[in-house]
């Protein structure tokens, strides 16, 4: 984590937490989001975990998230899913083929396409409400990214055993994008959490 980097203070009420944050960001201008994006995905642009994936699952920002549109223009030979929810359900992503359909929540996502598989995806931009800086992130309640990747995230497989010592990195990547003020000091996680890889905001870099 840099020395650039503020870590807001928080108690461990997890509902306070959450109501609290999702008022600030929703209070957000849209001036402030569209800048803190643009600067989240020129910070994404330039990492060696992006640059060599070659299936990416991304979101459709909605009520003052960080918004990784911009980053999905201008990709070559990647390939950008986004996710489709049905409620009480693991999360599905499809690379969309067409334009997004409503869907719940008051999300876009894609009605037809080329359906991936959660472990095929190389990275997976994740939306969150807030996150400490051992990774552990607070969504919005549903569970649904804890759900599709719990037991999911793996190392890489096709090494042999001295060169997965060499190459720990997880397969999916979760990278957390948010704004910086999301970036909490400690959360208690609980046991079905699953754990952000990195976390990207308009300032800096968290590495747990």
């Amino acid at each position: 984590m840099g020395d650039d980097r503020a870590v807001t203070d928080c108690s461990n009420d997890l509902k306070a937490l959450r109501d609290g944050l999702l008022m600030r960001r929703r209070a957000l201008s849209f001036r402030d989001v569209a800048l803190n994006s643009s600067l989240v995905v020129e910070r994404l642009r330039g990492l060696p975990e992006l640059v060599g994936a070659t299936n990416i699952g991304a979101y459709v920002g909605v009520r003052g998230e960080i918004d990784p549109s911009e980053l999905l223009t201008g990709l070559d030979e990647k390939q950008i899913a986004l996710p489709i929810t049905t409620p009480g359900e693991p999360l599905r992503f499809m690379i969309p083929d067409g334009e997004l359909v409503d869907g719940p929540f008051g999300i876009r996502q894609p009605h037809r396409g080329l359906e991936v598989s959660p472990r095929d995806l190389d990275v997976v931009l994740v939306p969150l409400v807030a996150v400490d800086v051992q990774g552990n992130r607070i969504g919005h309640g549903g569970g649904y990214y804890d759900r599709t990747f719990s037991g999911v995230v793996r190392r890489h497989s096709s090494v042999s055993e001295s060169e997965e010592r060499k190459c720990q990195a997880p397969v999916p990547l979760l990278i957390g994008l948010c704004h910086e003020f999301q970036v909490v000091s400690a959360i208690d996680p609980r046991p079905w959490d699953v754990p952000l890889h990195l976390v990207v905001t308009e300032v800096g870099l968290v590495r747990p």
